[in-house]
């Protein structure tokens, strides 16, 4: 999270998890004699804006996100459902980590807004991880997001979370030929030189698709491209919530290398299948 002083009010990027992490907000804010006067959410995710609903109760504070963040923070059923193939979800994926307490939000950044307070904070685009994540630029310091993990991250999950890996890649260029004075990630240290981090992720994409494609020497489901990389990749896939979101970020994978033209899909015995082209 991030803390944007402004008067005697103060900008919050994110806001945790849930209550509890609002509640250690406000008594930080609190000791340092500030008070929210708006929350910028980077994106959908519960760890980013669960603490919404406990913040804006207590202080007024107003709520900015983008277009379809902002549906998702109103309407955090939309997480499960939508990593279910748009299918009533089962239990195990109505949780607090993937639906936040929903939250209204009173300002929708649209893709034309660039600016907000005078100038003083520009929003930048960063989409990949999730569809329209935005990170935040004030005196020349990004509030980067989830636009990059840190190695550590990297070595652990191994195939880190994305709904668009073309967006991705973009977004990770954008961030090495940026010229920021501090960029500081959610899920890495801040840093004064993003360009190792940013190589180390796109790195990490290649590696990916690369495994994907020796993977599909012949056709495949998706559940037997999921079971060959998780072997790959010493993946141990514990519970239902991971299969999902493994799912969804090997579908992105496999999407992007289809619009790409290195793969194609077709239907043969009732079984939807991935080969090379």
């Amino acid at each position: 999270m991030g803390v944007i002083k402004h008067d005697k009010k103060s900008i919050l990027i994110d806001s945790g998890l849930d209550a509890d992490a609002g509640k250690k907000i406000l008594k930080i804010l609190e000791e340092n004699g500030l008070s929210p006067k708006i929350i910028i959410n980077t994106h959908s995710h519960a760890d980013h804006c669960g603490g919404n609903s406990y913040i804006k109760e207590k202080t007024g504070a107003l709520i900015y996100a983008s277009e379809i963040e902002a549906e998702l923070i109103q309407a955090p059923y939309l997480e499960p459902f939508y990593l279910f193939s748009g299918a009533a979800p089962p239990k195990y994926l109505k949780n607090r980590f993937l639906m936040a307490p929903p939250s209204i939000v009173d300002n929708v950044l649209k893709s034309t807004d660039e600016y907000l307070l005078n100038d003083k904070i520009r929003i930048v685009r960063m989409p990949g991880h999730s569809p329209n994540q935005i990170g935040i630029e004030s005196e020349n310091v990004l509030f980067c997001a989830d636009s990059v993990f840190s190695e550590d991250v990297l070595k652990k999950h191994k195939i880190p979370f994305c709904t668009d890996v073309e967006k991705q890649k973009t977004t990770l260029a954008f961030l090495k030929n940026s010229k920021y004075t501090y960029y500081i990630p959610c899920h890495a240290e801040p840093t004064d030189n993003i360009v190792p981090l940013a190589d180390a992720n796109l790195r990490a994409m290649t590696e990916i698709e690369d495994s994907i494609l020796e993977i599909l020497r012949e056709k495949k489901t998706t559940e037997d491209i999921i079971k060959s990389l998780c072997k790959k990749y010493e993946i141990e896939v514990k519970d239902i919530q991971q299969y999902y979101l493994t799912n969804t970020t090997v579908l992105a994978y496999l999407s992007a290398l289809n619009e790409t033209q290195k793969l194609k899909m077709g239907i043969d015995g009732n079984m939807l299948y991935w080969e090379r082209v």
